[in-house]
């Protein structure tokens, strides 16, 4: 069995199976949302959780955008498929059918909102060598998690998740 899931990122799976659906149905085109900071009922919970949505990861997210991207990861892994999503039955195995990219934007304020949210994105890419060539290209990119076996100080470990 495998690290628990982050408390946080759980009230975030409805949102994130929705982002998900219209992701794919726009195959390989941005898809956007915008994130409402946490309301005061969530910041009382979190509170007793000992946590703060306005922590920074090593990454410099907000824990509260970070929830809601590891839901969205999480539901992609378990019920992405090829075409779709599918809630029938998760999938079996532990690689995403679909490479999933994401990108936090700055938070902006539009008329009739009482606080800045954060503009998000995500794109699905098609399998087959579009899926392996996109994350071949985010490995480039990114500092390695593992090296010779052993977690480096870029992985998220349960001891960094606040919980």
């Amino acid at each position: 069995m495998g690290a628990p899931r982050d408390p946080v990122s759980i009230w975030f799976d409805d949102a994130a199976r929705q982002l998900l659906e219209r992701a794919y149905r726009n195959q390989g085109q941005w898809t956007g949302q915008y994130l409402a900071p946490p309301s005061p009922r969530a910041l009382a919970a979190m509170a007793l959780m000992g946590a703060s949505p306005w922590e920074r990861d090593r990454w410099g997210e907000v824990r509260w955008v970070r929830a809601y991207k590891r839901a969205c990861y999480y539901q992609l892994k378990k019920y992405g498929t090829r075409d779709g999503m599918n809630y029938r039955e998760p999938r079996a195995s532990s690689w995403p059918a679909r490479s999933l990219e994401w990108e936090t934007g700055a938070r902006v304020l539009k008329a009739g909102w009482p606080q800045r949210r954060w503009a998000l994105r995500i794109r699905i890419h098609p399998t087959g060598a579009a899926a392996s060539a996109a994350a071949r290209e985010k490995v480039k990119k990114a500092d390695r998690w593992v090296i010779g076996g052993r977690a480096t100080d870029r992985q998220s470990t349960p001891a960094n998740r606040g919980y």
